[in-house]
């Protein structure tokens, strides 16, 4: 997997200028800019969160059809910025057991999503069938009785 830095903050709508500040800004604190990218394509768990976060604020009506992209974009360039500083904070930090917990977490939301995805979907197939149908055998409040 390649980042390119330069296509999400075209994605964004910000200047490719800025990866020009972004890498001055890293190489004034020590990190260079490949190994913020290198660490980050070797993250398989943080783009699965950020997947599951997406979808959740989806869920909730706060991302809007068509800006899924901008949404991953920025959540992705925060966590470049994330990685940069803990980086530049804490070289030695264990990035892949950091990401080992983020599948983890992921894999989690993501059955607790399809879970809640099963329920709504079950309640909306139930309402068809007693009330769009008339078929009133499975509900005993809309029996008349």
């Amino acid at each position: 997997m390649k980042i390119d830095l330069g296509n999400i903050l075209k994605t964004l709508g910000l200047p490719v200028g800025l990866v020009v500040v972004f890498s001055a800004v890293l190489a004034l604190f020590g990190v260079s800019l490949d190994t913020v990218l290198a660490t980050a394509a070797s993250l398989v768990g943080l783009w699965l969160v950020i997947g599951v976060v997406i979808d959740v604020l989806k869920l909730f009506g706060v991302v809007n059809d068509g800006t899924s992209g901008k949404w991953s974009a920025a959540l992705n360039l925060v966590a470049l910025a994330g990685i940069a500083v803990t980086l530049g904070l804490k070289p030695t930090f264990d990035f892949p057991a950091f990401d080992l917990q983020l599948i983890t977490v992921a894999k989690f939301a993501t059955l607790l999503l399809g879970y809640i995805a099963q329920m709504v979907g079950t309640k909306a197939v139930h309402t068809v069938t007693t009330q769009a149908l008339g078929v009133r055998a499975f509900s005993f409040s809309a029996s008349g009785a």
